[in-house]
């Protein structure tokens, strides 16, 4: 999905990256917006994805999981364990995000 955002993106502002490839712009420079486009729309991803695990723990986790956490067969999933792995999801995110539109860009742009 990244890769054809991505995709998508450059190819609707194929003419603006041409006219500035023209003029001399590094290939970079052309590039950048991709990137961070990608990455912010990852990490707007991420943030849904915490969000939506702290309405999951909240409203149903408690209530499916009970009986489970009675009998010592699983550990309680707590806020502190989504606070914790919160950071890994964003870094682990973003990062495939932008070797994603990385990838995507050396193939569809090309020099």
């Amino acid at each position: 999905m990244i890769a054809n955002m991505v995709q998508v993106a450059a190819y609707t502002r194929r003419t603006e990256v041409g006219i500035m490839r023209l003029v001399g712009a590094s290939r970079w420079y052309t590039q950048l917006p991709f990137l961070v486009e990608a990455m912010v729309a990852a990490t707007v991803g991420v943030v849904i994805a915490v969000v939506g695990l702290i309405v999951v723990r909240a409203w149903f986790l408690d209530s499916a999981l009970s009986q489970f956490y009675q009998a010592n067969l699983i550990a309680r999933i707590d806020y502190a364990d989504i606070l914790y792995i919160s950071p890994v999801l964003f870094l682990v995110g973003v990062a495939m995000a932008g070797l994603t539109a990385y990838a995507t860009l050396r193939v569809y742009v090309r020099r």
